[in-house]
């Protein structure tokens, strides 16, 4: 065989290998993910993709994706909208974000049991779990930045240009799974020259560009596809239906600077491995400690913003920053005590499940049977999927769950369609069933601010559930 057919071939054997290894590795959280699926549990994040994927799809018009932020993981959702399909997504996302964690420990020079301790305790949080289980976008975002931040690291150590560019890439790419990509562009951008061995400022500048053109540039494609598609070309900042953030529904509204740095310390508290590992890396290799600081001064800078930065992303970046960055050149004995650290990490996690939507879903698994919430969910969608296409008027950024679960899009009139506004205003001309939120969250839509506390004329009640109406137009 000659011995370029030989490298090809152990080129492709390697990349079965790897392959297998990501599968195996994403067992565990698909082992875990079909047991939330059993019990009925839908995260606000996959329901909020799916319904997306759905509104996209039975219109047949792409490019009503302007409605869908993030895009990447709708369109990889598009073929098949359904919820096992999210759940297996987020479980490859998973395995592939641990096998990159495993691939940078390899680099350690400790002994195997270890490095798989590390990792295993890793794999095994509970918020990592729920992260690649629940929460897809999340997730993929998750691997793109781990990955932008290791090229990151090869940039600032080595002075490697390419690995700059290939980090500006990654993070400008990541866009496209999440609205933290331009925050972790710019804090990037403006933590390198801290690295850089000239003060000259057109040296500086340059650096700049390299690390925020990719990401502002990714901006600015969205912003001007969403405009030419949809006519407003910022509205997934604002809009609760199309922005990302209906999926969180965050508890977070820090007014006070006091109530911002006792959150701050109270989740630098729940991640003692990102503290273990910033002390070894001040001690061993002090440089490198601004670019382990990124994570809390994102956190910090979102905050000061006004934004929300989710306890589950903020843990999982903390583990991961740590993971990726113990230094290669770390002496033998500090190994004992970061898998100690590590082991505390995923206890300290353990307890500290009882907070938002990661509390249902664990209680979710620990439970015989589907919720009430979720059962009621699945019995109203059940009732409105067999009504006819276009009969049913409704407000997809409360009515996302129900959609979801409902597995078509064809019944209902959402505010992305042209005849929305009229049939808020005259529904009997254009719908026979109006289901309207009695305790809309987060932003009021016009339909629930009409309609939510009495029906509309010639409409009557034909069904309630807690939380939710249906209305039935009357035979004339």
């Amino acid at each position: 065989m000659p011995p370029s057919t030989w490298k090809r071939a152990s080129a492709f054997g390697h990349i079965v290998w790897e392959g297998i290894a990501i599968c195996g590795l994403s067992l565990p959280f698909l082992i875990v993910g079909a047991a939330s699926l059993s019990r009925g549990f839908m995260s606000h994040e996959h329901a909020h993709l799916i319904e997306k994927a759905l509104l996209v799809r039975d219109r047949g018009r792409l490019e009503w994706i302007g409605f869908a932020y993030p895009p990447l993981p709708v369109l990889m959702l598009l073929p098949w909208p359904i919820l096992p399909a999210a759940v297996i997504l987020a479980s490859l996302s998973g395995g592939l974000l641990a096998w990159s964690v495993g691939r940078r420990l390899q680099a350690l020079p400790f002994p195997p049991w270890i490095r798989a301790g590390l990792l295993l305790s890793f794999m095994g949080m509970p918020t990592i779990l729920f992260l690649a289980t629940q929460r897809f976008g999340t997730t993929m975002a998750l691997v793109l930045f781990l990955w932008a931040w290791q090229a990151y690291l090869t940039f600032t150590r080595y002075g490697r240009t390419d690995a700059g560019f290939l980090a500006a890439l990654i993070i400008g790419f990541a866009f496209y799974a999440s609205f933290y990509a331009p925050a972790f562009a710019l804090t990037f951008a403006l933590a390198a020259p801290l690295f850089a061995h000239t003060r000259d400022p057109r040296h500086t500048l340059a650096i700049l560009m390299v690390l925020a053109f990719p990401t502002a540039m990714t901006v600015g494609a969205w912003i001007y596809l969403s405009w030419l598609f949809t006519g407003q070309p910022l509205a997934f900042l604002y809009d609760p239906g199309s922005s990302l953030l209906i999926a969180f529904r965050p508890d977070e509204a820090f007014l006070t600077l006091g109530a911002m740095a006792h959150e701050l310390v109270q989740r630098l508290l729940n991640t003692p491995l990102y503290l273990g590992v910033g002390v070894l890396i001040a001690h061993l290799q002090p440089r490198r400690l601004p670019a382990y600081l990124i994570p809390l001064l994102l956190m910090v800078s979102v905050w000061s913003l006004g934004g929300v930065f989710p306890r589950e992303l903020s843990v999982a970046l903390g583990a991961l920053f740590a993971l990726s960055g113990i230094p290669a050149r770390t002496p033998l004995r500090w190994g004992i005590p970061l898998m100690v650290l590590a082991l505390l990490q995923l206890g300290v996690d353990g307890f500290s499940t009882r907070y938002g939507e990661r509390e249902r879903w664990w209680a979710a698994l620990w439970a015989e049977k589907p919720s009430t919430a979720d059962a009621v969910e699945e019995e109203i969608a059940a009732r409105l999927a067999r009504l006819p296409c276009g009969s049913v008027l409704a407000d997809d950024r409360q009515a996302y769950r129900l959609i979801a679960r409902a597995g078509t899009a064809c019944p209902f009139v959402l505010p992305p369609d042209p005849t929305f506004q009229l049939a808020v205003s005259r529904p009997e001309r254009f719908v026979r069933w109006l289901l309207v939120a009695e305790s809309p969250q987060g932003a009021i839509g016009p339909l629930e601010a009409r309609y939510r506390l009495r029906a509309p004329p010639g409409f009557m009640l034909e069904a309630s559930w807690p939380g939710w109406r249906l209305y039935r137009r009357q035979a004339p």
